[in-house]
């Protein structure tokens, strides 16, 4: 289904795993050329800079044509607009696969545009011609989302993928009445939380690795949704915006004891699950929504003015920091502050051994001095001779 080239992909994953383990010092740099010569990658991937103005370029391009291509039906353009978006959209669609089937294009910007120009003008062609509403949109947008998702691996596509889903279950809970109105924070969570779940389980899969980044992306905003859709703020002013409760300025929602409570201890409840299991991403998340718990306790209680809170709020965690990055100069309990690159702990111990191994296994000569066996090279019971 992914249209890049697999074996390359694969090979650009152990190429980057590679490299992570030359950083931390697991392979010397003869060893890492054998391995991106055994693993060879022909896309044409250009830098950050040059990526970013080929995305520019080639939306100015297709902005353009679009908008030449339009005069010709100036005069009923009204009526034509949504079939040319789809026509358009077919045909940028069409230039994406040439483009990366003979240009070997993989992220550099002529792609990108090309995919998100396409798959936007699908989307609002079909929405003007059929007059969507909120459901239709978001199953409209979950079905090009999948589709880009699956057949690109593009990682903003996953976060769409994602919030059209839950909305979706959010507008389909709506059509069912009141009464089922008052469920939607908790099948929002719900879903959430099985769709992180998920997720982590995939990583047992081969699959994973061709859809790392964008599984990654996936599992972040399951972990951000689980908690919005629990937050006190957006759970009142949502429903207070579109479910009409009318609610006055000190009055609570039902089950607002509830909602408080998880706004206040699912951050910590991240934090301390993400130092338990050595999880950067879940630890990264819970210090972010403790800003977002802090904004949403002083929206509706004034304990003191904004500046000096947010005076005291950096002078404290500058003094965190500086004692944490003091006290983790040598490793303690399994955290550093020096930059750790590698995805799993257990890859940053064992790399080394497996990636020697792909590089030399069976068609590559060892190096001379170099023996294997024994536990002497890499991986357990490694006695530290080379």
């Amino acid at each position: 289904m992914i249209i890049y080239n697999p074996r390359w992909l694969n090979n650009l994953f152990t190429r980057e795993q590679a490299a992570t383990a030359f950083d931390q010092g697991y392979l010397r740099r003869e060893e890492l050329d054998l391995v991106n010569n055994k693993y060879p990658v022909n896309f044409y991937s250009p830098n950050f800079f040059i990526r970013i103005g080929l995305f520019i370029l080639t939306v100015v391009v297709l902005l353009f044509s679009f908008g030449l291509f339009s005069l010709l039906f100036l005069t009923s353009l009204d009526n034509a607009i949504g079939g040319l978006a789809i026509f358009f959209a077919l045909v940028s669609y069409a230039i994406l696969e040439l483009m990366v089937r003979s240009k070997n294009h993989f992220r550099s910007g002529v792609d990108d545009a090309l995919m998100w120009i396409s798959a936007g003008s699908l989307f609002g062609g079909i929405s003007y011609l059929s007059n969507a509403g909120g459901l239709a949109n978001c199953v409209l947008v979950f079905v090009i989302a999948l589709f880009c998702s699956l057949r690109f691996a593009d990682r903003v596509m996953g976060i769409l993928l994602y919030v059209s889903f839950l909305g979706i279950l959010f507008f389909a809970c709506i059509k069912l009445g009141n009464s089922a109105k008052a469920f939607v924070p908790f099948v929002l969570m719900i879903i959430s939380g099985i769709i992180y779940l998920l997720i982590k389980k995939t990583r047992q899969l081969n699959v994973n690795q061709l859809y790392h980044d964008c599984l990654q992306v996936i599992s972040v905003a399951a972990l951000l949704g689980f908690y919005i859709s629990g937050n006190y703020y957006v759970v009142r002013e949502l429903s207070n915006s579109m479910f009409n409760l009318n609610l006055a300025a000190n009055e609570s929602i039902p089950l607002g004891w509830f909602f408080w409570l998880f706004t206040v201890i699912m951050p910590c409840i991240y934090i301390g699950r993400g130092i338990q299991k050595k999880d950067i991403t879940l630890i990264r998340v819970g210090l972010l929504l403790i800003a977002a718990m802090v904004f949403t306790i002083r929206y509706y209680y004034s304990v003191a003015p904004l500046e000096v809170i947010m005076t005291a709020g950096g002078i404290v965690l500058v003094l965190v920091a500086y004692g944490l990055s003091r006290y983790l100069k040598a490793p303690q309990y399994g955290f550093t502050n020096e930059e750790i690159r590698s995805i799993e702990a257990k890859e940053k111990l064992h790399i080394e051994s497996i990636l020697v191994a792909q590089a030399f296994g069976g068609q590559q000569d060892p190096a001379p001095g170099t023996s294997f066996g024994g536990g002497s090279f890499g991986g357990g019971g490694a006695s530290g001779e080379f």
